[in-house]
């Protein structure tokens, strides 16, 4: 009597561990799926021409040491890259105050910022730069291909080919280094001037070219700017290497 009570108390014992030996099994298996899956998609998304944090249709903008608005940027989409510093901007528009009222407008279809500080931007395809004073006119415009902008320095530079629109003047060259800040446009290989007034037109040529914003004048020059458009490839080179630019 007391042995048979013995074996069938082992024997529900044994069932039910047999149960919860499975039911244990059975959580750390789901819960072992449940990690597996995580860090595939972790390991997914350290891939480096994916973005994995992003924001559609922002702002964002930064103030100078006295407070004052500096510069505005917006896009389409701004992207961060796992294991790199870089952001990277679909449609960027920006808005660079000069002073309190003098402004211009940098366009493109893609930016790409090496260390997301926006101090250093790389413009790709559709660049447009427009100038305005204070009573909000078009000074000049700028359109190339390619281009870097140093925002904090209000500095444009390319050693791509680029028109210049004044109000009264087209110029084209190969390479531009614009300082809007001093008010000087440099035009480094290869300019093309055309000019019209109400009573005549004036086409000039030479090497390099000078364009002074605040004297609204066209100066050629001698030194040519070859050294200046290597600099400015290596430049671009440095930047792109963050990303493999097709």
């Amino acid at each position: 009597m007391i042995k048979n009570l013995i074996n069938n108390f082992l024997l529900k014992f044994s069932r039910k561990t047999i149960l919860i030996t499975i039911i244990v099994l059975s959580f750390f298996l789901l819960i072992n799926n449940i990690l597996s899956e995580a860090l595939n998609y972790n390991s997914l998304n350290k891939d480096s021409s994916v973005s994995n944090h992003f924001l559609n249709d922002f702002e964002m903008s930064e103030t100078d040491v006295n407070g004052q608005l500096a510069w505005t940027l917006s896009g389409d989409k701004l992207e961060k890259f796992p294991n790199s510093l870089r952001s990277e901007v679909i449609m960027p528009f920006m808005n660079i105050r000069s002073s309190e009222k003098s402004f211009w407008i940098i366009q493109a279809d893609h930016a790409l910022d090496p260390d997301s500080l926006f101090k250093t931007i790389y413009l790709k395809d559709n660049v447009i730069f427009n100038k305005y004073d204070n009573n909000k006119v078009n000074e000049v415009n700028i359109i190339t291909s390619k281009a870097i902008i140093y925002p904090n320095q209000e500095i444009i530079e390319t050693s791509e080919f680029a028109t210049i629109t004044t109000p009264n003047s087209k110029t084209s060259g190969n390479g531009v280094i614009a300082n809007m800040k001093t008010g000087k446009i440099r035009i480094l290989s290869n300019a093309k001037r055309i000019s019209n007034t109400d009573d005549r037109a004036e086409e000039l040529e030479g090497e390099t070219m000078l364009y002074d914003l605040n004297k609204k004048t066209w100066v050629l020059l001698k030194k040519e700017g070859q050294n200046d458009k290597i600099q400015i490839q290596n430049r671009v080179k440095t930047i792109l290497k963050t990303k493999k630019v097709k």
